[in-house]
């Protein structure tokens, strides 16, 4: 639809101006649009789900520069198409242009909400989906969405402000946290959601403490952009072990406030591994970031995540496929992965400091990822 010297002329619907991880794709996405004169945007903002994100405390952490772009796409364009990416999900091809949604799942659709056959109409009307994973494509052809219609595109790390740090700045970096030369660092910056698996972290990590006495743990608190405590869930989840001690209290760092994009990447960059023992991810975007940092990764494996982490940098969990599981709260889940603990303790156990960068990561561009998205329409 667009050409090589005319970019195409796009209606964006989605989220801005926030650090949750649909407007912070929607922004690198639009972001590439625009740098690379791929297309022409108008954004149209929708409602946010939680409404003190509108509240300009938890800003996605742009650079000036970048954000007078983000902010200036209100002019009218003579739209060739319309890309949906926002909550909750709204499968409604428009009336008379070619429409692609962004779809993404952990574990599967609510069967409640989008009851099987519930995407046919969209797929008549020529409607696309957008997902970033093969792991959430799986999930959504489980809950009967037509294989013709799904295009997996992935998301990608912006090299202006994911990349290693030299060693004096790394080194500087601890110093700034507390932590020792010595210290083996280990980053998680995830929510507490049960799909993360931080209580697998949690609990692996108090073991192989008692192996790895050099071991500290550093966890992003979510309070500002999900409201959730997590230095209550980290008590709550030790105190049920049993073993939460001053001392393996002290290991424990939680990085309170928000962050921009640039400390975010500092803090990718301090830490030794990230990990997330996931048991379903759509995708996993902090894990992308931390190894284009050139930090190793450990990782559940056989999820969204298998996509693009490998290496001698990855470090793989084992864990158990779980399909057409019914949790407490009744939700019924298409698949999951529960994380084998004993492995993750054992790796856990034997890291060290990592090692500095030899050589350049290759990576997929946000350009890239904004060129298969506009093939799709």
């Amino acid at each position: 639809m667009n050409t090589p010297n005319k970019p195409m002329a796009l209606r964006v619907e989605g989220w801005r101006g926030v650090s949750h991880s649909y407007a912070l794709v929607n922004q690198f996405q639009i972001l590439a649009f625009l740098k690379h004169g791929l297309a022409r945007v108008q954004h149209v903002d929708m409602p946010f789900i939680m409404a003190h994100w509108g509240a300009g405390q938890n800003s996605a952490g742009f650079t000036d520069a970048d954000q007078n772009l983000l902010a200036d796409l209100s002019t009218p364009v003579m739209a060739q198409a319309v890309y949906r990416i926002f909550a909750p999900l709204e499968l409604v091809a428009h009336a008379s242009l070619p429409t692609v949604t962004f779809v993404v799942t952990e574990f599967g659709l609510d069967t409640d909400r989008h009851p099987a056959g519930f995407a046919n109409a969209y797929a008549a009307r020529g409607g696309r989906i957008h997902t970033p994973s093969q792991w959430s494509k799986q999930r959504l052809l489980a809950n009967g969405v037509p294989e013709a219609i799904i295009h997996v595109v992935p998301h990608a790390a912006d090299e202006q402000y994911f990349y290693p740090l030299d060693a004096q700045g790394i080194a500087l970096n601890r110093q700034n946290l507390g932590l020792d030369e010595d210290d083996v660092v280990l980053l998680n910056v995830g929510t507490h959601h049960w799909n993360k698996g931080l209580d697998v972290l949690l609990k692996s990590f108090a073991q192989a403490r008692q192996t790895n006495r050099r071991l500290k743990l550093v966890l992003k608190d979510q309070r500002s952009t999900y409201l959730m405590n997590s230095e209550s869930y980290v008590h709550q989840v030790l105190n049920e072990m049993g073993v939460s001690d001053n001392e393996l209290m002290a290991s424990i760092r939680l990085i309170s406030g928000h962050l921009n994009l640039t400390q975010l990447n500092a803090l990718y960059n301090a830490a030794d591994a990230y990990v997330t023992p996931y048991r379903a991810e759509g995708f996993n975007l902090p894990a992308l970031e931390a190894q284009s940092c050139g930090t190793p990764v450990v990782a559940t494996r056989g999820g969204a995540t298998d996509d693009f982490l490998n290496g001698d940098r990855y470090h793989p969990i084992g864990g158990t496929l779980i399909e057409n599981a019914t949790l407490k709260e009744h939700l019924t889940l298409n698949a999951y992965i529960e994380p084998n603990g004993e492995h993750l303790v054992e790796v856990l156990a034997q890291l060290g400091r990592k090692k500095a960068m030899t050589q350049v990561l290759p990576r997929l561009s946000w350009a890239d990822v904004g060129r298969q998205l506009l093939a799709i329409v």
